[in-house]
């Protein structure tokens, strides 16, 4: 269990980081277009973080359980 917890906390490192990347797009988006197409793709992202992340606490309180 302790590799998956690993394995889930190194995801969610790397997909945060992805998130930020992200986050800069929409930030620095020229046009309407660019800055709604950014929008929906760091959005997309961030739901992605978040399934992430309750994945990850329901692994932690499994662990603790066992």
């Amino acid at each position: 269990m302790k590799t998956y917890i690993q394995q889930l906390k190194q995801f969610l490192a790397d997909e945060k980081e992805l998130l930020t990347d992200l986050a800069l797009d929409v930030a620095n988006a020229k046009s309407d277009y660019e800055l709604a197409k950014a929008k929906a793709i760091y959005s997309t992202q961030l739901a992605r973080v978040s399934g992430i992340e309750d994945t990850l606490n329901m692994a932690l309180k499994v662990e603790g359980k066992a």
